[in-house]
């Protein structure tokens, strides 16, 4: 487990509000924010910058939590809002027996 002096960055994890319609279709909303806590932030190596970038990406990052009720809960559909960018989470992991943290790998959405 990471020293708790490394997740020195604010993160906030996003979801997309989903309605279901009269006709029974599901329609989506907005992004709101579901909460935020402390990470520890890598962006990506040199060779991850030129994969995102071929695939017009603008910077993949990797954010690492500590394990609770909220973390638990977030998917590949949710984002990551953090330094004036929006992450789309494109991987998971879990780090640790129970876990105690989990990493989310996500690369800055599009314009």
């Amino acid at each position: 487990m990471l020293p708790a002096e490394k997740r020195d960055r604010r993160i906030t994890f996003a979801r997309v509000a989903t309605v279901r319609s009269a006709l029974g279709v599901v329609e989506q909303g907005s992004w709101s924010a579901l909460g935020s806590r402390w990470a520890f932030v890598r962006y990506g190596s040199g060779a991850e910058r030129r994969a995102a970038a071929v695939e017009g990406a603008v910077q993949p990052a990797t954010f690492r939590t500590l394990a609770d009720g909220l973390t638990s809960t977030i998917t590949v559909a949710d984002r990551i809002e953090y330094g004036g960018l929006t992450f789309d989470i494109v991987s998971i992991a879990p780090i640790g027996r129970g876990p105690e943290e989990f990493e989310f790998t996500g690369v800055a959405a599009r314009g």
